[in-house]
């Protein structure tokens, strides 16, 4: 979906909030690219051994463990173990075997949000070429953007995101195509969409 189609979108922010310069913003929405960032790159080290991913074959996944941020509670995939937390990053993790993860990054973000449409832009200069924006996603009544895309080593990505009550919320699940075919990939995505659930 190419990025000047991107439907328009009510407030994510479900609180009004003080207002701040438009920099402090946009500042916090590139911290929140960089912390996303080194998730990734950790994925391996805390990785379970002996597990095998359990992808379902049919329409729907397997949950796994219950995972709990600071905005957010939602159920990791089957197979998934909740990581412990990195001297690297502030994100919130769960493993899965051959690099599979689901990580969440939350950043206070002073002042207005900008619309989802440009928090999105703003994502995919960070995320590179690869990345496409796709139809936004109502999470737990918030509506998300999303996009996804093909990174290095056979993972695919999808990225959701949206600022809520004063924070930027950034959820990524990277899936390896080894171990989940597209069908599958979607329902993993759906399973833990369907479980998100934002804390009052």
């Amino acid at each position: 979906m190419r990025l000047g189609a991107f439907p328009s979108s009510r407030p994510a922010s479900r609180a009004p909030r003080t207002r701040s310069r438009a920099g402090a913003s946009l500042l916090a929405l590139g911290l929140l690219l960089g912390a996303t960032a080194c998730s990734g790159d950790e994925s391996s080290s805390s990785e379970p051994e002996g597990s095998s991913a359990s992808a379902s074959t049919g329409a729907e996944a397997e949950p796994g463990p219950e995972v709990e941020a600071e905005t957010a509670t939602f159920e990791a995939p089957g197979g998934f173990v909740v990581a412990e937390g990195s001297k690297k990053s502030d994100a919130i993790l769960a493993t899965g075997p051959a690099g599979n993860l689901v990580s969440v990054v939350e950043l206070d973000f002073p002042g207005d949000a900008p619309s989802l449409e440009r928090q999105a832009e703003i994502t995919l200069m960070g995320l590179g070429e690869k990345f496409e924006v796709q139809d936004p996603v109502e999470v737990d009544g918030v509506e998300m953007y999303h996009l996804s895309g093909k990174e290095s080593k056979g993972r695919f990505a999808d990225v959701y995101g949206a600022v809520v009550d004063g924070t930027a919320v950034r959820l990524t699940l990277r899936l390896s195509a080894e171990e989940y075919d597209a069908d599958q990939r979607a329902a993993v995505n759906q399973q833990v969409l369907d479980s998100w659930t934002w804390d009052a």
